[in-house]
Protein backbone atom coordinates (compact mmCIF):
# COMPACT_ATOMS: atom_id res chain seq x y z
CA UNK A 1 0.00 0.00 0.00
CA UNK A 2 1.44 3.44 -0.86
CA UNK A 3 2.69 5.39 2.16
CA UNK A 4 2.56 9.15 2.73
CA UNK A 5 4.69 10.69 5.49
CA UNK A 6 3.72 13.99 7.12
CA UNK A 7 6.95 15.74 8.10
CA UNK A 8 8.05 19.25 8.98
CA UNK A 9 9.50 21.64 11.53
CA UNK A 10 8.18 21.38 15.07
CA UNK A 11 4.82 23.15 15.59
CA UNK A 12 4.20 23.35 11.84
CA UNK A 13 0.79 21.73 12.39
CA UNK A 14 1.47 18.17 11.25
CA UNK A 15 -0.78 16.43 13.80
CA UNK A 16 -3.56 18.96 13.18
CA UNK A 17 -3.26 18.25 9.48
CA UNK A 18 -3.47 14.50 10.07
CA UNK A 19 -6.58 15.11 12.19
CA UNK A 20 -8.10 17.12 9.37
CA UNK A 21 -7.22 14.52 6.73
CA UNK A 22 -8.31 11.43 8.65
CA UNK A 23 -10.19 12.53 11.79
CA UNK A 24 -7.58 10.49 13.66
CA UNK A 25 -7.73 12.39 16.97
CA UNK A 26 -3.95 12.58 17.32
CA UNK A 27 -2.43 14.51 20.26
CA UNK A 28 -1.99 18.17 19.35
CA UNK A 29 0.33 20.06 21.66
CA UNK A 30 2.38 23.22 21.19
CA UNK A 31 5.57 21.59 22.43
CA UNK A 32 8.83 20.28 21.05
CA UNK A 33 8.54 16.61 20.12
CA UNK A 34 4.86 16.40 21.07
CA UNK A 35 4.75 13.55 18.55
CA UNK A 36 7.32 10.97 19.62
CA UNK A 37 6.12 7.91 17.73
CA UNK A 38 4.85 7.50 14.20
CA UNK A 39 1.08 7.65 14.16
CA UNK A 40 -0.19 5.82 11.12
CA UNK A 41 -3.69 5.96 9.71
CA UNK A 42 -5.22 4.41 6.63
CA UNK A 43 -6.80 6.75 4.10
CA UNK A 44 -8.34 6.44 0.65
CA UNK A 45 -8.36 8.54 -2.49
CA UNK A 46 -11.66 9.69 -3.98
CA UNK A 47 -11.41 6.90 -6.56
CA UNK A 48 -10.86 4.21 -3.91
CA UNK A 49 -7.07 3.73 -3.82
CA UNK A 50 -5.89 3.01 -0.27
CA UNK A 51 -2.77 4.53 1.26
CA UNK A 52 -1.29 5.15 4.70
CA UNK A 53 -0.62 8.53 6.35
CA UNK A 54 2.14 8.64 8.96
CA UNK A 55 2.70 11.58 11.32
CA UNK A 56 6.35 12.03 12.35
CA UNK A 57 8.40 13.83 14.98
CA UNK A 58 8.89 17.58 14.54
CA UNK A 59 12.29 18.67 13.30
CA UNK A 60 14.41 21.57 14.59
CA UNK A 61 17.49 23.41 13.36
CA UNK A 62 20.80 21.58 13.83
CA UNK A 63 19.14 18.44 15.14
CA UNK A 64 21.96 16.77 17.12
CA UNK A 65 23.25 13.50 15.73
CA UNK A 66 22.24 11.65 18.90
CA UNK A 67 18.65 12.86 18.49
CA UNK A 68 18.61 11.82 14.84
CA UNK A 69 19.64 8.38 16.06
CA UNK A 70 17.09 8.40 18.91
CA UNK A 71 14.28 9.15 16.50
CA UNK A 72 15.65 6.95 13.73
CA UNK A 73 12.51 4.79 13.66
CA UNK A 74 10.15 7.70 13.15
CA UNK A 75 12.49 9.39 10.66
CA UNK A 76 12.68 6.18 8.66
CA UNK A 77 8.95 6.57 8.08
CA UNK A 78 9.97 9.54 5.93
CA UNK A 79 12.79 7.76 4.07
CA UNK A 80 10.58 4.74 3.32
CA UNK A 81 7.56 6.76 2.18
CA UNK A 82 6.30 7.03 -1.39
CA UNK A 83 5.41 10.70 -0.87
CA UNK A 84 6.31 13.34 1.74
CA UNK A 85 3.92 16.07 2.84
CA UNK A 86 6.43 18.68 4.06
CA UNK A 87 4.30 20.86 6.32
CA UNK A 88 5.46 24.46 6.74
CA UNK A 89 4.10 27.07 9.18
CA UNK A 90 3.79 29.88 6.65
CA UNK A 91 2.91 32.33 9.45
CA UNK A 92 6.35 31.81 11.06
CA UNK A 93 8.91 34.67 10.77
CA UNK A 94 11.39 32.43 8.88
CA UNK A 95 9.59 29.68 6.96
CA UNK A 96 12.44 29.36 4.42
CA UNK A 97 14.88 28.65 7.25
CA UNK A 98 12.59 25.96 8.60
CA UNK A 99 12.27 24.36 5.17
CA UNK A 100 16.07 24.28 4.84
CA UNK A 101 16.46 22.76 8.33
CA UNK A 102 13.95 20.00 7.59
CA UNK A 103 15.54 19.20 4.23
CA UNK A 104 18.90 18.87 5.95
CA UNK A 105 17.41 16.12 8.13
CA UNK A 106 15.86 14.54 5.04
CA UNK A 107 19.38 14.32 3.60
CA UNK A 108 20.71 12.75 6.82
CA UNK A 109 18.13 9.93 6.65
CA UNK A 110 18.38 9.46 2.86
CA UNK A 111 14.90 10.86 2.19
CA UNK A 112 15.77 13.51 -0.40
CA UNK A 113 14.91 11.10 -3.21
CA UNK A 114 11.30 10.79 -2.01
CA UNK A 115 8.81 13.02 -3.91
CA UNK A 116 7.80 15.99 -1.76
CA UNK A 117 4.79 18.31 -1.63
CA UNK A 118 5.28 21.54 0.32
CA UNK A 119 2.14 22.12 2.40
CA UNK A 120 1.93 25.81 3.28
CA UNK A 121 -0.09 25.53 6.50
CA UNK A 122 -1.64 28.24 8.74
CA UNK A 123 -2.32 30.33 5.65
CA UNK A 124 -5.27 31.92 7.47
CA UNK A 125 -2.80 33.57 9.89
CA UNK A 126 -0.03 34.37 7.41
CA UNK A 127 1.04 37.44 5.47
CA UNK A 128 -0.30 36.97 1.90
CA UNK A 129 2.98 38.32 0.51
CA UNK A 130 4.93 35.60 2.36
CA UNK A 131 2.54 32.94 1.06
CA UNK A 132 3.02 34.21 -2.48
CA UNK A 133 6.80 34.31 -2.06
CA UNK A 134 6.89 30.67 -0.97
CA UNK A 135 4.53 29.64 -3.76
CA UNK A 136 7.02 31.10 -6.22
CA UNK A 137 9.96 29.34 -4.54
CA UNK A 138 8.29 25.95 -4.25
CA UNK A 139 6.57 24.92 -7.49
CA UNK A 140 5.04 21.75 -5.96
CA UNK A 141 2.92 23.22 -3.19
CA UNK A 142 -0.57 23.35 -1.70
CA UNK A 143 -1.81 26.22 0.49
CA UNK A 144 -3.95 25.04 3.43
CA UNK A 145 -5.22 25.82 6.90
CA UNK A 146 -5.52 22.74 9.08
CA UNK A 147 -7.50 24.89 11.53
CA UNK A 148 -10.21 26.01 9.10
CA UNK A 149 -10.03 23.21 6.53
CA UNK A 150 -9.19 25.60 3.68
CA UNK A 151 -7.20 23.91 0.92
CA UNK A 152 -7.77 20.36 2.22
CA UNK A 153 -9.65 19.21 -0.94
CA UNK A 154 -6.73 20.48 -3.06
CA UNK A 155 -4.27 18.64 -0.81
CA UNK A 156 -6.22 15.39 -1.07
CA UNK A 157 -6.18 15.77 -4.86
CA UNK A 158 -2.41 16.35 -4.82
CA UNK A 159 -1.91 13.24 -2.67
CA UNK A 160 -4.05 11.19 -5.05
CA UNK A 161 -1.98 12.38 -8.01
CA UNK A 162 1.33 11.97 -6.17
CA UNK A 163 1.17 8.41 -4.84
CA UNK A 164 2.25 5.52 -7.10
CA UNK A 165 -0.57 3.73 -8.85
CA UNK A 166 -0.93 0.03 -9.67
CA UNK A 167 0.52 -0.47 -13.16
CA UNK A 168 -0.42 -4.02 -14.29
CA UNK A 169 -3.78 -4.43 -16.00
CA UNK A 170 -5.39 -7.87 -15.79
CA UNK A 171 -8.69 -9.42 -16.82
CA UNK A 172 -9.57 -12.16 -14.35
CA UNK A 173 -12.21 -14.84 -14.08
CA UNK A 174 -12.74 -15.48 -10.37
CA UNK A 175 -14.79 -18.58 -9.45
CA UNK A 176 -17.70 -17.97 -7.11
CA UNK A 177 -16.07 -20.20 -4.48
CA UNK A 178 -13.10 -17.78 -4.34
CA UNK A 179 -14.87 -14.86 -2.75
CA UNK A 180 -11.77 -14.43 -0.60
CA UNK A 181 -9.81 -13.36 -3.67
CA UNK A 182 -12.43 -10.79 -4.58
CA UNK A 183 -12.31 -9.49 -1.02
CA UNK A 184 -8.52 -9.23 -1.24
CA UNK A 185 -8.82 -7.13 -4.39
CA UNK A 186 -11.12 -4.75 -2.51
CA UNK A 187 -8.88 -4.64 0.56
CA UNK A 188 -5.56 -4.02 -1.24
CA UNK A 189 -4.66 -1.00 -3.30
CA UNK A 190 -5.87 -2.66 -6.51
CA UNK A 191 -7.97 -0.49 -8.81
CA UNK A 192 -11.10 -2.38 -9.87
CA UNK A 193 -12.07 -1.09 -13.30
CA UNK A 194 -15.10 -3.36 -13.84
CA UNK A 195 -16.91 -6.35 -12.33
CA UNK A 196 -19.37 -8.57 -14.20
CA UNK A 197 -21.03 -11.65 -12.76
CA UNK A 198 -21.18 -14.44 -15.32
CA UNK A 199 -22.09 -18.12 -15.24
CA UNK A 200 -18.52 -19.29 -14.58
CA UNK A 201 -17.72 -16.63 -12.00
CA UNK A 202 -16.95 -12.96 -11.64
CA UNK A 203 -15.09 -11.31 -14.52
CA UNK A 204 -12.92 -8.53 -13.11
CA UNK A 205 -10.77 -6.02 -14.94
CA UNK A 206 -8.24 -4.67 -12.46
CA UNK A 207 -5.04 -2.70 -12.11
CA UNK A 208 -2.63 -4.23 -9.58
CA UNK A 209 1.02 -4.02 -8.55
CA UNK A 210 3.55 -6.44 -10.04
CA UNK A 211 3.93 -8.49 -6.86
CA UNK A 212 0.19 -9.09 -6.57
CA UNK A 213 -0.11 -9.82 -10.31
CA UNK A 214 2.00 -12.96 -9.86
CA UNK A 215 -0.50 -14.30 -7.30
CA UNK A 216 -3.36 -13.84 -9.77
CA UNK A 217 -1.71 -15.59 -12.70
CA UNK A 218 -3.90 -18.71 -12.58
CA UNK A 219 -7.09 -16.60 -12.70
CA UNK A 220 -6.23 -14.61 -15.83
CA UNK A 221 -9.05 -14.94 -18.36
CA UNK A 222 -8.12 -16.22 -21.81
CA UNK A 223 -11.54 -15.52 -23.33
Amino acid sequence: MPSVAIAGYTNAGKSSLLNRLTDAGVLVENALFATLDPTVRKAETSDGLGYTLADTVGFVRSLPTQLVEAFRSTLEEVADADLILHVVDVSHPDPEGQIAAVRKVFSEVDARKVPEIIVLNKADAADPFVVERLKQREPRHVVVSARTGAGIPELLKAISEGIPRPSVKLELMIPYNRGDLLSKLHETDAEILSLNHEEAGTRAVVMVREGFAAELDSFISND
